[in-house]
């Protein structure tokens, strides 16, 4: 018995299970070309979903950055403190989507 990912949703379930307990698809009825196809398409997806986190932190940090820069925000004010916070975020956006990419990539 060992422990493998389910095609539909990648949890971790038993080999000998016929379904899986966390979304309750059945995994006997599958062929094993057809759970390879599953298992591709799902890691395809989750790729993507992190790809489209850092594209959305690059459009924030961009955008922040250069509303701050051709607005020339006064000190102090309201409008410095959401862009200092727009910048913040994206540029943490993007960090932690590419810190997440590598630990998706080495799994």
């Amino acid at each position: 018995m060992a422990i493998v990912s389910c095609p539909f949703c990648g949890k971790k379930i038993s080999s000998k299970s016929s379904s899986c307990q966390s979304c309750g698809n059945s995994i006997s009825d599958i062929d094993p070309i057809a759970q390879q196809r599953l298992a591709r398409d799902l890691r395809l997806k989750k790729s993507m979903q992190i790809n489209n986190l850092a594209m959305a932190s690059i459009v924030l940090f961009l955008g922040s950055f250069l509303v701050f820069y051709f607005r020339h925000p006064d000190s102090g004010t309201w409008q410095q403190t959401v862009m200092y916070a727009a910048m913040g975020l994206g540029g943490f956006g993007y960090v932690a989507a590419k810190v997440m990419m590598v630990w998706f990539k080495r799994q």
